[in-house]
């Protein structure tokens, strides 16, 4: 909507006509009030000041959080981001106001996380491949030749017999070896594949449930080990505390935050000669520690306002967003070759504890 200075719309989106159930021409020189509250008088002696008294007064953006009645005069919650129009001698003459359906921006917050938790398996998929062809390569291999000794045996190849003596192995070992490896691998692909679906369901589970942080992020970087750069070039230190309390959480809310540092850690790692990642859990009287160092190049922190932001900044800021719900703070201090990552999470709040 635009909307003068003396609260007239001047202009309103079809969308607004489509929540009020006014055709467009009734909006029209219309107050601001009769539309988003069908109210007959001012704004007068509510619950909340009037935003456009103050951005006018102020000229500075603003948003506030409303109820406005639809058609059926059901009360919604909105937010409303307001946008003052100065004149040249800087007046705020007309103002922008864009107004926000809460329970749909919820839903839409909701279906994009849950997008961008399955876009960093998506980005691990191709370590996930490599490690499960490694044992499938084995099984295949060794399936061939057991395969093979088993034909042979069965025909009773001379050829075969010489082999055994000169091995000093009967082919029954060697069936039995093909064998036992082919167990082992097979063992290894179903752990990779249920690791995977477990994964899979608890980033979509969206209810709170009582957490081990410390069995979360066990589960975290085993996961990780699909990234062949921390598999095999990164030197590991954990140090994780099981008997850490209980928190009443969102599973993906710590996944997704531990996991955006770790992997901002494996980039930071990346670019230095030394290449040491150490994890620590550990809790006090009222809170939860998690902390994360790395050996890396020298951490930058994520800029305010409206910047173009880069993967790095993005993940460190939705880690901040994700972990807002628990009171937690999230702390870096960055030097070359020594980054420290520290998530302060209370468990003890209001007097409760999450035991």
């Amino acid at each position: 909507m635009v909307i003068n200075s003396d609260y007239r719309v001047l202009y309103a989106s079809p969308l607004i006509s489509k929540l009020t159930g006014l055709p467009g021409g009734e909006i029209y020189n219309k107050f601001c009030y009769q539309i988003l509250h069908q109210r007959k008088d001012p704004c007068e002696g509510m619950m909340y000041s009037c935003p456009l008294r103050e951005i006018m007064k102020s000229r500075k953006p603003l948003q506030s959080f409303q109820s406005c009645l639809n058609a059926k005069k059901e009360a919604l919650p909105f937010a409303v981001d307001f946008y003052p129009l100065q004149s040249e001698d800087g007046k705020a003459v007309q103002i922008i106001c864009v107004v926000n359906n809460l329970d749909e921006l919820s839903k839409m917050k909701s279906e994009l996380g849950r997008l961008y938790r399955f876009a960093v398996m998506g980005e691990l998929s191709h370590g996930i491949a490599h490690n499960l062809n490694t044992p499938l390569s084995a099984v295949m291999a060794r399936g061939e030749m057991l395969v093979e000794r088993l034909r042979k045996l069965k025909e009773g190849d001379r050829e075969g017999e010489k082999e055994r003596e000169v091995s000093f192995e009967s082919k029954l070992d060697k069936n039995i070896r093909d064998a036992e490896v082919i167990v082992a691998n097979a063992m290894k692909l179903s752990e990779i594949i249920r690791n995977m679906m477990q994964k899979g369901i608890q980033e979509g589970e969206e209810t709170p449930q009582m957490l081990n942080l410390s069995y979360l992020l066990k589960e975290e970087l085993q996961f990780l080990e699909s990234d062949m750069k921390f598999k095999h070039e990164i030197k590991k230190r954990y140090f994780l505390d099981e008997s850490i309390p209980y928190i009443n959480g969102v599973y993906f809310h710590f996944s997704q935050s531990f996991t955006n540092i770790i992997r901002n850690a494996i980039e930071s790692i990346d670019q230095s000669e030394v290449k040491e990642l150490t994890i620590t859990s550990k809790y006090n009287k009222n809170n939860i520690y998690i902390k994360i160092h790395d050996t890396g190049v020298e951490t930058k922190k994520a800029p305010q306002g409206h910047q173009s932001l880069t993967p790095r900044e993005r993940r460190l800021n939705q880690a901040h967003e994700l972990l807002k719900p628990y009171d937690a703070e999230l702390t870096i201090r960055s030097e070359p070759h020594d980054n420290l990552y520290t998530i302060r999470i209370p468990y003890k709040r209001g007097g409760n504890t999450n035991k």
